[in-house]
């Protein structure tokens, strides 16, 4: 078996780190999705897009706003937007001075939803995080994602850094 030499052992490191970073990322979500839809009855992307209406205030979003923002094509965003508008959790609006247009917005039962779900997943994240990694390698890993979202030109901080709600 042939010795590694720097290059090569870098290269592998780089490897092994972009692997444990998607397993990860994939072993979070899935437990997270777990709970999310057994105690709120909701996915995590429907999770998410209402929580951005609850961060958007009484200000309704439109749909293109929402698919940049969940990194999702508008026809995934419309699917999900009628999932939500079937359960009563959001309303849609279509302007009447551009009939282009389609808004949407957190109805009450859907922010007495969020603020359920909302627990699951602040719990989620307090044994996600605070069980495995202290809060300074929580800043840490929020700089280095930061970082490689600016360097691959993906950093938007209304989509990144959203202000919290709630």
């Amino acid at each position: 078996m042939a010795v590694m030499g720097p290059p090569e052992a870098a290269a592998r490191g780089r490897t092994v780190t972009w692997l444990n970073l998607q397993q990860a990322s994939r072993v979070l979500q899935a437990r997270l999705e777990a709970l999310l839809e057994a105690e709120a009855g909701l996915s995590w992307p429907e999770f998410e897009l209402l929580f951005r209406l609850r961060i958007a205030g009484e200000r309704a979003l439109q749909m293109a706003e929402i698919a940049n923002q969940l990194l999702a094509s508008p026809s995934g965003i419309t699917r999900l937007a009628d999932r939500l508008i079937a359960k009563g959790l959001i309303g849609r609006h279509v302007p009447d001075d551009n009939r282009r247009v389609v808004q949407i917005t957190l109805t009450e039962l859907g922010a007495r939803r969020l603020e359920s779900a909302d627990r699951t997943f602040h719990d989620f994240l307090e044994r996600s995080f605070t069980g495995a990694l202290t809060g300074e390698e929580v800043e840490v890993l929020r700089s280095m994602l930061r970082k490689l979202l600016q360097h691959s030109g993906a950093w938007a901080s209304e989509r990144c850094d959203p202000a919290l709600a709630g």
